[in-house]
């Protein structure tokens, strides 16, 4: 081992087993106080985690260790996002000056405490906990503590989730007539096939076929193959037609400038164009966009399916699915079987009259001039629009 100068730098050389290792520094005191720690290292052993970095406080854990090199190359960037906001709002200003060693299950029981009387979520508390659990486990495995002082702590129980109250065809409907055909095509990719809402905008034309859609699910990055409704396979042709054809290779459904949706285009599309045409609608309590999800998965059932289609076709566990919708599948257990297809053009034909308002309102108001949705319920003219689906710009 030896500090060299290559041009402007300082190199430092050392082996670690096998492997041939180096560092460059620009100034050569910090080339010299690296090799000495490094020979540290190799004097001390297998005690040289306990004995150098035994006092590294949570917060130097965190930012030099856990943060680069787990939670950046593992965790999706909506994760990440997540656990910023709680590492910055409740374990950095109350354990990031802690020593690791210091860390007990005392300690951690304590801050618990100290999470009920600040009125935290228990949501956020469970976040924060397993959070600081998984900092640990990872320090736990470099060597820098024995045992992880959080897996004896209880966390807080699990809240029960909330009831899955699918919105029906109808009430859609009502939603799809408020809407551009844009945007109500988005709103039918979300309810008659039960895409989660960044699934649907990152979806591109090249993931359709005449009858299926290919779908990567955003949670659990597994892939599934949706079977179209007939309702749903002619609001995307229209949509296609009046996009101009667009290629395989475009998004189905791209912002206003062309790019693919971030997190903040989707809150700005919940909040400023759905919600409000889910009130018009007559929509109350649950005004998220996801409860469009139970609305598909409210159709199945309906039209006969078994539970391990259903699951399939949501993307679910059998398991998860009865867990989650276990009150709406009872609902349905004795009602009369209905295509979803059927029920939904039902639901278009009734709400014809109210389509055509809200086309003269547009035109009127001098609004977009793309057409709006229309009921789709004729079967002439479906093929020439299905087709469209899968046909390609031709080259000019």
């Amino acid at each position: 081992m030896s500090v060299q100068k290559r041009g402007s730098s300082y190199v430092v050389r050392w082996r670690e087993g096998r492997r041939q290792l180096s560092r460059s520094f620009t100034r050569r005191g910090d080339a010299v106080a690296f090799e000495t720690d490094v020979k540290r290292r190799h004097q001390l052993g297998a005690l040289a985690p306990g004995v150098i970095q035994s006092r590294m406080t949570l917060a130097e854990f965190v930012s030099e260790e856990w943060w680069p090199r787990y939670a950046v190359p593992n965790l999706k960037p909506s994760t990440q996002r997540r656990y910023l906001e709680v590492w910055g709002t409740h374990l950095l200003p109350a354990l990031g000056d802690y020593e690791l060693r210091a860390i007990t299950p005392m300690l951690v029981e304590d801050l618990r405490a100290q999470f009920d009387g600040q009125r935290v979520g228990v949501q956020t508390q469970r976040k924060a906990l397993m959070m600081l659990q998984g900092i640990l486990r990872r320090a736990v495995v470099r060597g820098l503590i024995p045992a992880n002082p959080v897996s004896v702590v209880d966390k807080p129980r699990q809240p029960a989730t909330r009831r899955p109250d699918p919105l029906p065809p109808i009430t859609v409907e009502r939603i799809r007539a408020q809407l551009t055909q844009r945007d109500a095509a988005l709103v039918s990719l979300l309810a008659y096939a039960g895409l989660r809402p960044d699934e649907a905008t990152k979806a591109r034309w090249g993931d359709l076929r005449e009858r299926t859609i290919h779908v990567l699910a955003s949670k659990t990055e597994r892939a599934r193959t949706i079977k179209l409704l007939q309702p749903l396979t002619q609001d995307l042709a229209e949509w296609r037609m009046a996009s101009g054809r667009p290629p395989d290779s475009a998004l189905i459904f791209p912002t206003h400038d062309g790019d693919e949706w971030q997190l903040h285009d989707r809150q700005n599309w919940r909040r400023r164009i759905y919600q409000p045409a889910a009130r018009q609608a007559g929509v109350t309590g649950d005004l998220r966009v996801y409860r469009l999800r139970g609305s598909f998965v409210s159709l199945l059932p309906w039209e006969g399916h078994s539970l391990t289609y259903v699951a399939e076709q949501a993307g679910h566990s059998v398991a998860t699915l009865a867990k989650h919708y276990a009150g709406t599948l009872e609902e349905l257990e004795d009602k009369p079987r209905t295509p979803a297809a059927e029920a939904i053009n039902a639901a278009r034909k009734e709400l014809k009259c109210a389509q055509s308002v809200r086309s003269d309102q547009i035109k009127g108001e001098g609004g977009p001039t793309e057409s709006p949705v229309t009921t789709g319920v004729d079967d002439a003219g479906l093929e020439p629009a299905t087709s469209a689906l899968s046909r390609r710009r031709s080259p000019s």
